[in-house]
């Protein structure tokens, strides 16, 4: 599956006037490559921010948390299945982090619906997508991995366009879709 090359809109919370403490190129283990990187926003708490780029230099992790963000993250490309133990430091409403904490318990290779997920919250399908939509560190927190009943539902805000072709290949990686 190819990744997309450039739209502005996967670049919607980072330009490159952002500082980040991380810079590393988005290759997963089934082949989708593109020139998208991951730009990783850590704080002395824990990993804050992950924001799709295009057009980013890799940078080399510059503390101890993004050294171990990296890491985590690189053994996730190489392995679908590796599962996520990074400390997190995430701004969000309680409902945000209530949801956020959910989705880390859906494992790879699974997904869940959102009207599933609202259910367990008391709350509804709609809340739920706008939560994953802020989700501010997706991969490590897979929102992707929740889809709706009658197909993938969206990704990062979208239902269609580039960051669908992410959620597919995040998903393809997981075994969840075909190639």
């Amino acid at each position: 599956m190819n990744l997309p090359q450039s739209n502005q809109s996967v670049d919607h919370l980072a330009n490159s006037l952002v500082n980040y403490d991380a810079v590393i190129p988005f290759v997963l283990a089934n082949g989708g490559s593109a020139s998208l990187s991951l730009a990783i926003t850590t704080t002395d708490r824990g990993l804050a921010g992950i924001n799709y780029v295009h057009s980013r230099p890799t940078q080399e992790p510059i503390d101890k948390i993004s050294v171990e963000v990296v890491r985590q993250l690189t053994c996730y490309f190489e392995n679908p299945q590796w599962h996520f133990d990074l400390p997190l430091d995430l701004t969000g409403t309680q409902f945000q982090q209530r949801l956020w904490r959910a989705l880390s318990d859906v494992p790879a290779g699974s997904t869940d619906t959102y009207g599933r997920l609202a259910s367990q919250l008391s709350s509804g399908a709609q809340a739920v997508g706008q939560a994953c939509r802020r989700n501010p560190v997706p991969v490590v927190v897979p929102c992707h991995r929740i889809v709706s009943r009658q197909g993938l539902g969206g990704y990062v805000g979208e239902v269609d366009g580039e960051n669908m072709v992410i959620k597919k290949a995040l998903l393809a990686h997981e075994g969840c879709l075909g190639a």
